[in-house]
């Protein structure tokens, strides 16, 4: 029986988040979890629920040993089981089918505030100690309707300051944002043309579709998944670096998303081929051993571990040239079956044999027209997710793509290596008869000196391994960026820049036109978090990745760069008088 004072009346809930889209919460201590498992069991008991429930919690030391009410011990041993091992950035944690997303902030409070990109629904400030920082950071995620409820008076003035107008209730005081800054996100009509049915365009659709957007498909080929979507199997990990870059960072999260991704298709009931069983990266030489061997130390081994030949060697049945890192998370997809399970939605129309040849930008929105001139779909939302395709069909904006030619070649199903591997090549697990090696570069169009590149790289992996052979190769265009990292976002205008550049959100952008282009060797491992971050910016949800991340993969980067390189020459050659 709720009371006056409990955590969710306080915040006016359930009644709040009843009937909407989604409601954003955020809680600055998740403490030892009662606040959120209340809110999960309202959420889930109330037939009126919001679609979607995302909550931000702020961690200082949580503690899940045990659970805060006996009512809630079902819910607290499935967030236990999920509980992520790495306490260090952000951590989504989906339950409910994906309906309710937990992310969990570690770091700094001021840190994480400003990395946070939502606007949020209630605001639940469980700790003190807090500076008038904290609280500017926090109005910048405030709209009208976002309701603060503090348990600590220290904040008053911060909070009157930030534009907050506060009522005393005794033990707490709650209030709304009088003056909250202006919304600057675009708004659009949920309707949107995709060109590209690989993984970066089907994913995108299946996560619009999932909003109730309205997709239109269009696929140059008469099938999806024509190019480098229709290998055999894939490979996704993460990657660990000394600094824990941009690059390793968004392979956690991109691997952690795509694992959840394929879960939610495989209990939808959907034919996709998939495994989590675990992948070594073979170390290419000894000075490369000794630096993995550095970082494995500062992660934890549920994200991965370094093991010497000997464990490798009982982990394989076969001994690797090297020890290597183990991730025990990796997996393996086949991902034309990823895609076709993608298009499950009635709200995606599918358009094969529609080869654009050119993009019309109309007062509603955007045209895409055959080689003949013939409308083939049109919508208020561009996405290109056609790889280096979507040069030809935007040759101003230069954008930062190119493409090498690669093999991938199937050979018979084998006992060993018993998981997969990858170092200077890889090698998938058994999947319909076949294991998949790859992907050497096709050199002078010489498909046989590539296919041998492959059986030579598998037999620097496993050196001990029985001379295997081909029974088969298939080339694809591998699709990269100048960085490595994707285009995910909305597309810069670069013939409107009138003024001075010198951040990301003063490059002014094309109307309605966004990207998923770039994804190079890691289609499986960033396709999926990619996906979610662009849905996130068109249909105004949180976003699934902090705010540096975003700035990362955002496709205006190159620009960025492009002016401040200028404005550095331009300063350089003004002598001092």
């Amino acid at each position: 029986m709720s009371t006056p004072h409990d955590f969710l009346a306080r915040h006016h809930l359930p009644s709040r988040w009843q009937g909407k889209d989604r409601f954003v919460m955020l809680q600055f201590d998740f403490a030892n979890g009662m606040g959120f498992l209340q809110a999960w069991q309202a959420w889930r008991q109330d037939p009126q629920r919001s679609q979607r429930l995302y909550y931000f919690a702020m961690i200082k030391e949580a503690d899940l040993t045990a659970c805060p009410q006996p009512e809630l011990a079902g819910l607290h041993a499935e967030l236990a089981s999920q509980w992520p091992a790495l306490k260090r950035g952000f951590q989504r944690i989906h339950l409910e089918n994906g309906s309710l997303i937990l992310t969990l902030m570690w770091g700094e409070p001021l840190a994480q505030l400003r990395s946070l990109n939502a606007t949020l629904d209630a605001a639940d400030i469980n700790t003190d100690n807090l500076s008038a920082a904290h609280y500017k950071a926090l109005w910048r995620l405030s709209s009208a309707n976002t309701r603060i409820v503090t348990h600590h008076k220290s904040g008053e003035a911060h909070l009157k300051s930030a534009g907050y107008a506060m009522v005393d209730f005794g033990d707490y005081q709650a209030g709304q944002c009088s003056r909250p800054p202006f919304d600057k996100a675009p708004q659009h009509p949920r309707h949107a043309m995709i060109i590209g049915a690989g993984l970066a365009g089907t994913s995108i659709a299946e996560r619009l579709a999932a909003r109730d957007w309205k997709i239109d498909l269009l696929e140059a080929q008469d099938e999806i998944a024509s190019q480098s979507s229709g290998n055999h199997a894939g490979l996704f990990h993460p990657s660990a670096s000394r600094d824990d870059n941009a690059p390793a960072r968004l392979s956690r999260a991109g691997c952690a998303e795509t694992r959840q991704h394929l879960a939610r298709l495989q209990n939808a009931g959907l034919e996709v081929f998939f495994g989590i069983d675990g992948i070594l990266q073979v170390a290419k030489d000894d000075e490369q051993a000794l630096l993995m061997q550095e970082i494995a130390q500062d992660l934890p081994v549920e994200v991965l571990s370094w093991v010497a030949q000997d464990t490798a060697m009982q982990l394989l049945g076969e001994r690797p040239s090297h020890g290597g890192w183990w991730f025990p998370q990796g997996g393996w997809a086949n991902p034309t079956s990823v895609c076709h399970a993608n298009l499950r939605s009635e709200q995606i129309q599918l358009r094969c044999n529609s080869r654009v040849a050119q993009l019309v930008q109309t007062g509603e929105g955007w045209q895409a027209r055959d080689a003949l001139g013939y409308l083939l779909a049109a919508a208020p939302v561009l996405i290109v997710a056609n790889a280096t395709e979507a040069l030809a069909l935007l040759p101003k904006l230069e954008l930062p793509l190119s493409k090498t030619l690669r093999s991938t070649t199937l050979i018979p199903a084998s006992d060993t290596p018993q998981h997969s591997l990858t170092g200077s090549g890889y090698i998938t697990p058994a999947f319909k008869g076949y294991r998949c090696i790859g992907a050497a570069e096709v050199r002078g169009n010489d498909l046989t000196s590539a296919e041998q590149r492959n059986l030579a790289e598998l037999q620097a992996l496993l050196p001990e391994l029985a001379p295997v052979q081909s029974v088969g190769s298939r080339v694809c265009f591998r699709p990269n960026s100048l960085d490595r990292l994707p285009l995910v976002g909305a597309l810069p205008d670069p013939q409107n820049i009138k003024t001075a550049i010198h951040q990301l959100h003063q490059i002014p952008r094309l109307k309605g036109a966004y990207a998923l282009l770039g994804l190079g060797s890691r289609g499986l491992s960033w396709a999926m978090i990619a996906a979610e971050a662009l849905a996130c910016q068109l249909n105004g949800d949180p976003a699934p990745l902090e705010s540096d991340l975003l700035h990362a993969i955002d496709p205006a980067r190159f620009l960025l760069r492009k002016y401040r390189q200028g404005l550095n020459e331009q300063q350089a050659k003004i002598k001092p008088q």
